[in-house]
């Protein structure tokens, strides 16, 4: 299937793929100018993006993650291409991802919803902000919350367990997981905000 797309918006007509950046894209009260803003991330409201874009919820390019996340981390607003991995109680795989540059991408760990071991703690958190991650997005635990909220970066996660993980190295990487019952790919866009997250097949323009 094709990634070039066209939707309309709140304003006018909003290439998506072919990155039509020329546009002004309003959501809310909130307008941002991606060609004098090239290369920054304009705020995000994901309400609004999901007001806006309804049909894209209809066909499945634009998809919400279920509301089961907590927020962690400084950064309650990021966006970024998703890298996946998955891993049921091991985050060997985790930290081989996390110790390259992020270029700030977003983490997307399919951790099997376990609730039994924390997949990231508050060394990888902190390693994770110094190599440019925007985000990650645990299906699991993560540990040391309070190191974590220290950190500037963005971290959603089922919830808090002390107990660490294994490390045998039993995972896979980019690869298209299930996320609370939600498909997640490897080269999706991520994007969140205290209302939750969604992922889009494709890059939001303007977004």
């Amino acid at each position: 299937m094709s990634s070039v797309f066209t939707f309309l918006d709140l304003q006018g007509h909003i290439n998506f793929g072919n990155r039509a950046h020329t546009i002004n894209s309003t959501f809310g009260s909130r307008t941002w100018s991606a060609e004098a803003n090239m290369g920054s991330s304009p705020p995000l409201a994901i309400a609004d993006i999901c007001d806006a874009y309804s049909h894209l919820l209809t066909n499945g390019e634009l998809r919400p993650l279920p509301p089961v996340f907590q927020i962690y981390g400084r950064n309650k607003v990021f966006s970024g291409h998703v890298v996946t991995v998955k891993c049921f109680e091991d985050n060997v795989l985790v930290r081989e991802f996390i110790a390259q540059e992020g270029h700030g991408r977003v983490l997307v760990v399919d951790g099997c919803g376990s609730l039994r071991s924390a997949i990231i703690g508050g060394n990888l958190a902190k390693r994770a902000q110094n190599n440019g991650w925007a985000g990650i997005v645990v299906y699991g635990c993560i540990r040391d919350v309070d190191d974590i909220n220290l950190c500037n970066i963005g971290v959603r996660a089922l919830n808090s367990y002390p107990v660490k993980p294994g490390k045998k190295g039993n995972g896979e990487k980019h690869i298209p997981v299930t996320i609370a019952g939600t498909r997640v790919c490897d080269g999706d866009w991520l994007y969140a905000d205290s209302d939750g997250i969604i992922v889009s097949s494709v890059e939001l323009a303007g977004v």
